[in-house]
C-alpha cells in the first residue's frame, strides 16, 4: 500500500467517529494523528483493501459468490481535516480467522468469508506534506 497524492480540497469534512476507546473494535477506519501519536480525528469506512471479488456463475440457480482475489489493486481516497497539528494518516482493519468456516462457505474459502475476529490493527501510516 503507498499514497499516490496528497491534496487539499475545500468541503466540509464528515464528522470524526470517536477518537478514544476503540481500541478493541473490529472494522477498517482511517486516522489523522498529530504529536505523540495522539489520535485527532477516525473515520470508520468501509475495507478498499478486500482480497476477494464477486464472482458471477453461468448457472442461474447459482447466486453471486466472493473467490479469492489476493493481487487486486486499486485506489481509494481517505478525507481527513487539514489542520497543523495533523502529522500523519494511519489505516486499520480486522481480518477474518482462516480457521472458521463460514456458514455454506466452500472449503478453503473460510479466510475470505468469515467476519473479522478480532480488532483492528494498523496497517498503514502516511507522512502528511505540510
Amino acid at each position: 500500500m503507498k499514497l499516490v497524492s496528497q491534496q487539499p480540497v475545500e468541503m466540509t469534512v464528515p464528522p470524526s467517529d470517536p477518537v478514544k476507546g476503540y481500541e478493541q473494535q473490529k472494522g477498517f477506519w482511517a486516522e489523522l494523528k498529530g504529536d505523540q501519536d495522539k489520535t485527532l480525528f477516525r473515520r470508520v469506512l468501509h475495507n478498499p483493501t478486500r482480497n476477494d471479488a464477486e464472482v458471477f456463475s453461468d448457472d442461474p440457480e447459482q447466486s453471486i459468490a466472493r473467490a479469492p482475489a489476493p493481487k487486486r489493486k486499486g485506489v481509494f481516497v481517505v478525507v481527513v481535516p487539514h489542520t497543523e497539528k495533523g502529522r500523519e494518516v494511519t489505516l486499520s482493519r480486522s481480518t477474518g480467522n482462516p480457521n472458521i468456516e463460514a456458514a455454506g462457505a466452500p472449503r478453503g474459502m473460510a479466510a475470505m468469508r468469515s467476519l473479522a475476529t478480532g480488532p483492528a490493527r494498523e496497517i498503514a501510516r502516511f507522512k502528511l506534506k505540510k
